[in-house]
């Protein structure tokens, strides 16, 4: 486990923040999240842009073949392909998905010329070093949970430095008294964050917006769990609830606030 950062020191509201704040009716209803003592996000596109980056990655690839002749569609359909085939040998991270397109290269080309070179470093200095771009409404309901003195980790997957360095520049690790990398989200490694924790499953709740890799290893082994909507979730990540029944969805991270009992 990769222990991040923790700090006492509490940010205040800016006046012109104030009035941004997310608001809800106040509630005494019990609900199943009254008991969470450690609240567990996920970083890409949970908290911050990712799959964003990847798309552009995408779109610059299938147009470097178009101009040599090949499909852009097809080239599509074969990255997607060959990046689910991977992701049990290499797991995720921006390298690995750049070697998958590297090889389409280099099995349907006879030779690479300096041209392509150069395409394929732009587009990888542009997928790993990217702006770090928190999602809307991010910054402040961290604050206020921070402020409620709710517990708090992150829980990504990937390269380890690549994600560390993300964490580090999205100017929110002070919230967090961890940030935890890992090559795949299973069962096994939720357990072993838990017990890292010190808290019980009962008590912890899993955000994030992937239904194979945040939600169903979360409810899986008893923790509650929080999906978060978004738009064009790599279909990797697109599965069924394992039991519906267990998840709550929110639109956003302000949504959350309620949960936790911040009003």
């Amino acid at each position: 486990m990769k222990k991040g950062v923790y700090s006492p020191f509490v940010k205040g509201f800016h006046p012109a923040q104030r009035k941004q704040c997310y608001i809800h009716p106040m509630s005494t209803k019990k609900t199943k999240f009254d008991k969470t003592k450690l609240w567990i996000f996920d970083a890409d596109d949970t908290l911050w842009e990712s799959g964003l980056y990847f798309r552009r990655a995408e779109e610059d690839f299938t147009a470097l073949m178009h101009s040599l002749g090949f499909d852009p569609e097809e080239i599509r359909s074969e990255i997607h392909i060959r990046d689910i085939e991977r992701l049990s040998v290499t797991g995720y991270g921006a390298r690995p998905y750049m070697a998958t397109l590297k090889l389409i290269l280099e099995e349907r080309t006879e030779r690479i010329t300096p041209y392509m070179i150069a395409s394929l470093d732009y587009i990888a200095n542009s997928l790993l070093h990217h702006p770090l771009v928190l999602l809307p409404g991010v910054l402040d309901s961290l604050s206020r949970l921070f402020s409620a003195g709710k517990r708090m980790f992150v829980y990504t997957m990937g390269e380890e430095d690549h994600q560390i360095d993300k964490f580090y520049r999205s100017g929110i690790s002070e919230y967090f008294e961890h940030c935890t990398v890992v090559a795949l989200k299973t069962k096994e490694t939720m357990i072993e964050l838990l017990a890292t924790a010190g808290v019980n499953p009962a008590e912890a709740c899993m955000i994030g917006n992937s239904p194979r890799s945040d939600i169903n290893p979360a409810i899986g082994c008893g923790v509650n769990a929080v999906y978060l909507q978004r738009p064009h979730t790599w279909l990797a990540e697109q599965t069924e609830f394992a039991e519906p029944g267990l998840v709550t969805t929110v639109a956003g991270l302000p949504d959350i606030l309620p949960l936790a009992g911040v009003i």
